[in-house]
């Protein structure tokens, strides 16, 4: 797993680096006009596709066959995926509650965080199980309809792109459901895409 994970942190380091450091960009104009929710939004959706563009280079790369040579399993392979995910989206909580607390926007911490979470979780548990499946060329199609389910809910947050994070709008349920929903997904999803890969 050690080895798996110093893999992936080399291929960031590569190729990732960028879309991070425009993610903290956006991250740190967020607390500071917080109403808009484009600003929290959109780095968590680059952070939380990590683990997807991390496996989109692995297979063009052709390591996904490299390592069926290694005392690696595909059940190992995957997890290590998911836990990458949950690395990410841990750090991204922590830089985003320190920038909302530095710059006084305390107010709006727990509507980001929770609306953080249920983003964070839900793409990859989404599109991973979907790319482990059917590779990364036939899951191109499932990730831009993703990508669009994302903006329209953008838009939807924002109150119809009026840039008021707009809570409720997301339905009577208490709020604490938006985030343990796309955990227990998140879980279900690793499961399945263990099952589908194997």
């Amino acid at each position: 797993m050690k080895g798996l994970l110093l893999k992936d942190w080399y291929l960031t380091k590569k190729y990732a680096m960028r879309l991070l450091v425009i993610a903290l960009v956006f991250m740190v104009i967020s607390p500071i006009w917080p109403e808009n929710g484009f600003f929290m939004i959109y780095p968590c959706v680059l952070f939380c596709l990590l683990p997807t563009t991390l496996y989109s280079y692995d297979e063009k790369e052709k390591w996904t066959i490299y390592a069926e040579s290694m005392p690696v399993s595909r059940a190992l392979y995957v997890t290590e995926k998911y836990l990458v995910g949950v690395i990410v989206m841990a750090a991204y909580f922590l830089l985003l509650t320190l920038l909302y607390l530095f710059f006084g926007a305390r107010v709006y911490l727990p509507d980001a965080l929770i609306s953080s979470v249920a983003l964070g979780f839900l793409a990859p548990a989404v599109m991973l199980p979907i790319l482990l499946r059917f590779g990364t060329e036939k899951g191109r199609l499932a990730y831009l309809i993703f990508i669009g389910v994302i903006f329209g809910g953008t838009l939807i947050l924002t109150g119809g792109g009026k840039g008021e994070l707009d809570m409720p709008r997301l339905g009577s349920l208490p709020e604490w459901c938006l985030a343990l929903f796309p955990l227990l997904l998140y879980v279900l999803s690793w499961r399945l895409s263990i099952t589908l890969y194997k």
